[in-house]
């Protein structure tokens, strides 16, 4: 049975949600210049992803690439430091201070934060930027201006220890000029090797969606991205772009199978890096929590 081709969406400005919170305004629209190449592989046994998904697959890559389309980034972006860890009954947690590279101090911002399986949303609670970048719960003192951290008055934020789950941040200012977005994956699913990089990102609950982000390969290149699962495979060609960076989808589940391993892996000029994957509900799922 003849290989499904991959499927490549345009998604244009409407895609990306905005967001209202009570004393915030509206998120800025994505320009148009800002416009996101998806591409995606399915496999015969299975199946076709909605528009919503990839609308939504859309807007995480969006937020990943700093709010600009897949080639890409705008001058602010959200940098995290490891602040330490809190023990709690289900284990240590770590903390993570955050730097707004880039964003102006002359504004009120707030965080937005988004889950995989949830929606984007924004905290009631003010904070703000130092002359460092350090997002603060009060506005700086001046002799805090160069402060690196300042545990009683840094914002810190904790995200899900899931093995290849990404929480999702952004900073808003209230007059909505400025939006400075930031991924962060406490336990990425990473292979590096001859200096090519590859991770397969949870993109979807039970990771029945799954984004492939390759660096380090040959810039404006067509990349052959290899996708398998449950002995299925789907092959995923790609252009990368100026920085050797692409990014693909796949979606693991097969029809008739509940659980399995997604295996992900693109050969460079002198590197080959594999990544697997397990995707479905039930003990599987289990496995890629720490």
């Amino acid at each position: 049975m003849p290989r499904p081709a991959p499927k490549l969406l345009l998604v244009a400005c409407c895609v990306f949600i905005q967001i209202v919170t009570p004393s915030f305004a509206k998120e800025p629209k994505v320009k148009g210049k800002d416009l996101a190449d998806l591409v995606y592989g399915v496999f015969p046994r299975g199946s076709t992803p909605s528009r919503p998904l990839l609308d939504n697959l859309v807007m995480q890559l969006h937020w990943d690439n700093g709010g600009a389309g897949n080639l890409d980034r705008l001058a602010y972006h959200l940098r995290f430091v490891n602040a330490g860890e809190t023990q709690t009954p289900e284990g240590a947690v770590t903390r993570y201070r955050i730097f707004a590279e880039g964003a102006p101090e002359n504004k009120v911002y707030s965080l937005g934060t988004w889950e995989i399986g949830g929606a984007p949303g924004y905290s009631d609670q003010d904070v703000y930027v130092n002359a460092q970048g350090l997002v603060m719960t009060r506005r700086p003192n001046p002799e805090e201006e160069a402060a690196s951290r300042l545990p009683l008055y840094e914002l810190e934020v904790s995200p899900k220890n899931i093995t290849g789950e990404p929480t999702r941040y952004a900073l808003l200012s209230r007059d909505a000029q400025v939006t400075a977005f930031g991924t962060l994956v406490p336990h990425p699913v990473v292979s590096q090797d001859g200096g090519c990089r590859l991770e397969a990102r949870v993109a979807a609950p039970g990771a029945s969606a799954v984004l492939i982000v390759a660096d380090g390969f040959a810039a404006q290149t067509r990349l052959k991205v290899v996708l398998e699962s449950q002995g299925e495979v789907s092959n995923v060609d790609a252009m990368t772009d100026g920085n050797g960076h692409i990014v693909v989808a796949g979606f693991p589940i097969i029809q008739g199978v509940s659980q399995g391993m997604l295996k992900a892996s693109a050969e460079g000029q002198n590197c080959l890096p594999s990544v697997m994957l397990p995707w479905g509900a039930g003990p599987v799922a289990a496995e890629i929590k720490k």
